[in-house]
């Protein structure tokens, strides 16, 4: 995941305080999804790269490698790096034909 951001022109570190709420995960999410779609709406590229519960090859957290490079207080959490930059390549939107209704219930599963 981390080699997107290495090419990307701009990435941006999703923060939390976990302290000051207990859904800072989605919190968290939410607001690096409304990232991804403000990216889209200016035309950018973006990629999710998790952050929180990875590790790298040495077994370091990838949170603990990100507040030592860029100097993190403590009591903020990361959830992911949102990494931005112009496509690659424009791909189609979804068929939406494709999908497989028989798996969305309702009222009972």
């Amino acid at each position: 995941g981390s080699a997107f951001v290495s090419g990307a022109k701009m990435a941006i570190v999703v923060l939390a305080e976990e302290e000051k709420s207990d859904v800072w995960v989605e919190d968290a999410s939410i607001a690096a999804s409304y990232i991804q779609l403000m990216a889209e709406n200016l035309g950018l590229g973006s990629c999710w790269v998790q952050v929180r519960n990875r590790k790298n090859n040495d077994g370091e957290t990838t949170e603990n490698v990100l507040k030592k490079l860029l100097n993190i207080p403590d009591g903020l959490r990361a959830e992911c790096v949102i990494a931005l930059g112009h496509k690659g390549e424009e791909k189609a939107p979804f068929d939406q034909s494709k999908l497989k209704l028989d798996r969305i219930h309702r009222g009972k599963f």
